[in-house]
């Protein structure tokens, strides 16, 4: 999630992404969208204590978020008379959300919809000044599907499409 961007921006953003990869492992995909949420997210708090069945619970879970927010924005800058004291109704002051004030610089990640195939841009920036080889991909090769071959890693595993090492460095 962006700095200062909503959730329902950010939902829309990861659908778009989601349907344009074509779906895929379920789980992996909650992970990813939990993941891309603020460290101290409500919504991130709920799915790890309750990740969701399928994506259909998470779109509920998601849906019911966005609609707190939503209310929350709108009630932004209003003072309603929430406290009561012995002389009468007494005003509470807007308390501060300090969740949604990061600082410019703490941009933790940018999620980037790629007009391209990834591994067709490999092709154009590979001898670009910007463009660095990864190191070699960590673990047991033979735990990695070898029917899977990643251009950018120059190593069996994953395709190029699914590598996020590449996305990351794109991004």
């Amino acid at each position: 999630m962006r700095v200062g961007e909503t959730l329902r921006s950010y939902a829309s953003r990861y659908w778009e992404l989601y349907n344009e990869i074509g779906g895929g492992n379920e789980k992996i995909a909650a992970i990813t969208f939990r993941m891309g949420l603020p460290e101290d997210s409500e919504l991130r708090e709920s799915l790890t204590k309750r990740p969701p069945e399928d994506m259909r619970q998470l779109m509920r879970c998601i849906e019911e978020y966005k609609r707190l927010e939503d209310d929350r924005l709108q009630n932004r800058g209003k003072a309603p008379l929430l406290g009561r004291s012995r002389q009468g109704v007494v005003p509470t002051r807007p308390k501060k959300d300090f969740r949604m004030q990061e600082p410019r610089a703490q941009v933790k990640g940018v999620n980037v919809a790629f007009k391209v195939p990834v591994h067709k841009i490999l092709d154009h920036i590979k001898n670009e000044s910007f463009f660095r080889w990864p190191n070699k991909m960590g673990g047991d090769p033979s735990w990695r599907n070898q029917n899977l071959y990643c251009t950018y890693h120059r190593d069996k595993g994953h395709t190029t499409e699914q590598c996020r090492v590449l996305k990351d460095h794109l991004g």
